[in-house]
């Protein structure tokens, strides 16, 4: 199944208000990191609502507002601006979306 990233970064950019080709970067990105994280290549996920229209989505959201910030927490260059709170992990609870693409090697 090849993944439609315009579709995909159409719809983040609708999410954000901003243009689509802003937001392709971050969908490349957000592919790019789950097919890492679970080992599968892109051309083999499922086409599951909860994997686009949640996963996929919702990670490139966080990866495109995902600002560098030296406290993790608040920006400290700029005293004014409050800074974007950020999980931990990237992931952070994202990664329910497309868990079930994961294989767990192991002895049985």
């Amino acid at each position: 199944m090849a993944l439609d990233v315009q579709a995909l970064a159409a719809a983040v950019a609708a999410r954000l208000g901003v243009t689509a080709a802003a937001a392709e970067p971050a969908v490349e990105a957000a592919i790019q990191y789950v097919s890492l994280d679970t080992g599968v290549p892109a051309e083999d996920f499922e086409d599951t609502d909860r994997l686009l229209n949640q996963g996929l989505t919702l990670m490139s959201m966080r990866i495109y507002q995902d600002t560098p910030n030296l406290g993790g927490e608040t920006n400290q260059l700029d005293p004014t601006f409050g800074g974007v709170y950020t999980a931990a992990r990237l992931y952070s609870h994202l990664d329910e979306y497309y868990r079930h693409l994961a294989v767990n090697w192991g002895v049985s």
